[in-house]
């Protein structure tokens, strides 16, 4: 991340980092929204049950992946939203980040 400013406040490339964080999560989380809506269909247009299967496995494999990787990102946006005004708890969670 980048310098702090004088008043310990989160700076305008963070909080742009992190707003671009949101944002490729929610496009990532859409775009499930969509390949589930895909399988649904397929599955109410009577696609073949054994590969509506496969699919819908694949499908969940990835979401649980994904929802994992989501979890992870939200998790260190939260943090850095919360402790934006206090510094010395963002200088240790982004040493323990890059494994200080």
């Amino acid at each position: 991340m980048a310098k702090k400013t004088k008043n310990n406040t989160l700076t305008i490339k963070q909080s742009k980092n992190l707003g671009t964080d949101l944002t490729n999560i929610m496009s990532g989380l859409q775009a499930l929204r969509h390949h589930a809506n895909t399988l649904m269909i397929a599955k109410h247009a009577g696609a073949d049950n054994g590969l509506l299967r496969n699919e819908m496995n694949n499908f969940l494999e990835t979401v649980f992946d994904m929802v994992e990787i989501y979890s992870n990102d939200l998790d260190r946006v939260a943090f850095y939203l919360l402790e934006c005004d206090n510094p010395e708890e963002l200088r240790a969670y982004e040493a323990e980040e890059k494994g200080e």
